[in-house]
């Protein structure tokens, strides 16, 4: 690879935000060096490009992922987060920041049920030894957090966590959180932190995070033929829009020092998904909760895919987003007509559910009602596959009382 211009070190890149967040990088002209786990040079190789969606199409109607030319900037680099030292000797270690101007990072375990102590590794040492690799090298330090970090009870976008969180995976990027405020005030770095909640589909092309339950649960309602009644709001935060807001502030000067919430402020009643579906031309009946969950597990008997949903499904409701009340207000203000509106959620549904169809993400509308025969559609992947096999490749383990593959409920998956 070649590079040209400023240098970005970017971890998660493999990663549904993390691929985003290269993406716009590289539209910037900016030389990417990506750290990728891997064996072998050509697994990492294969690992990036593979998530990263190299194509001659870059810039036609519905087309994603980048051209071979910005390829030409990228540079694949080993590295394990949740190895010391990312698992290199000590002098290639140093040697990732050999010209780099800014870190950003994005790469994190992310899983809802191992503690902290099996999190530390990858979330906070990880993050410490970056820190470490910025001060040396004077670059920028963009730190990717999470919602997770933050306690339900703050509000306002506080720059230095002091309020603890529960859960390892919370707890861990609350440590992180900490370790970044806490060199800036320090004056060894100069960083800012990025807290995303539920990252969505992409708001051109619909690809999804795989592990995503929401979007999970939308397709299911369309292979189903019904939807439950829910009296939540959904919140859709599209990768694109993540990334394209991430990389804006990561790249102000205004913005260091400072902790941004990365979520849209705009929501829509549950009800607007069941209603767009039908609009689509999918006959979705609306059922209780309890009755949806009840066809849904029991269409998961003769499919895995489902299954892994169904069993993912609380007894008692869903809750599809626990931080109502959190608002991108502090990029709003410092960005002001800079500010890059996110996308009406309705006009959202209806473009995510059209990208669903194109990329066989959603099954065809059948037409059929609730319990007729042939009624119950195949529920497909991301990808496009079909359920006749597990995928649970590479997934992090299910929350308690889930089968392990099965969709994490929580904040969406920042990774």
């Amino acid at each position: 690879m070649t590079g040209g211009g400023p240098v970005t070190l970017l971890t998660g890149a493999t990663g549904f935000l993390g691929s985003a967040l290269a993406a716009r990088l590289l539209g910037q002209g900016r030389t990417v060096r990506c750290v990728v786990r891997g064996a072998t040079a050509d697994e990492r190789t294969h690992r990036l490009r593979a998530a990263l969606r190299v194509t001659e199409a870059r810039g036609a109607p519905g087309a994603e992922g980048i051209s071979p030319a910005e390829w030409e900037r990228v540079e694949v680099v080993p590295g394990d987060l949740s190895q010391e030292r990312l698992g290199l000797p000590h002098g290639r270690f140093e040697a990732l920041g050999d010209g780099v101007t800014d870190i950003v990072h994005c790469g994190a375990r992310v899983n809802m049920v191992l503690p902290y102590g099996a999190l530390h590794g990858p979330n906070v040492r990880a993050t410490e030894e970056l820190l470490g690799l910025a001060e040396a090298r004077g670059a920028r330090f963009a730190h990717v957090s999470s919602m997770a970090a933050v306690a339900h009870r703050l509000t306002g976008e506080p720059f230095e966590l002091l309020d603890p969180v529960s859960g390892g995976y919370g707890q861990s990027k609350w440590s992180a959180d900490r370790l970044v405020s806490v060199a800036h005030q320090e004056k060894r770095v100069r960083a800012v932190i990025l807290r995303p909640g539920r990252v969505t589909a992409d708001s051109r092309t619909g690809r999804s995070n795989a592990d995503d339950l929401m979007e999970r649960v939308i397709r299911m309602c369309a292979a189903l033929g019904a939807a439950p009644r829910l009296g939540a709001r959904v919140r859709l935060s599209p990768v694109d829009w993540v990334a394209r807001l991430m990389i804006r502030l990561a790249g102000d000067d205004a913005s260091l020092g400072r902790a941004y919430h990365v979520v849209s402020d705009r929501s829509t009643p549950w009800s607007s998904v069941p209603a767009a579906l039908r609009a689509a031309g999918y006959a979705v009946d609306e059922l209780p909760y309890a009755d949806w969950r009840s066809l849904a597990v029991t269409a998961g008997r003769d499919d895995a895919d489902m299954a892994r949903v169904a069993h993912a499904l609380p007894a008692d409701g869903l809750v599809l987003d626990d931080r109502a009340a959190s608002r991108p207000a502090r990029a709003r203000r410092d960005l002001a007509e800079g500010f890059p509106e996110p996308p009406e959620p309705e006009a959202l549904l209806r473009s995510t559910f059209a990208a669903w169809r194109r990329t066989g993400q959603l099954p065809a509308p059948h037409g059929s009602s609730v319990g007729a025969p042939g009624g119950v559609g195949r529920l497909h992947g991301p990808d496009g596959s079909s359920a006749d096999a597990p995928h649970d490749a590479g997934r992090a383990p299910a929350p308690h009382g889930s089968p392990v593959g099965a969709p994490r409920p929580g904040h969406g998956g920042d990774r």
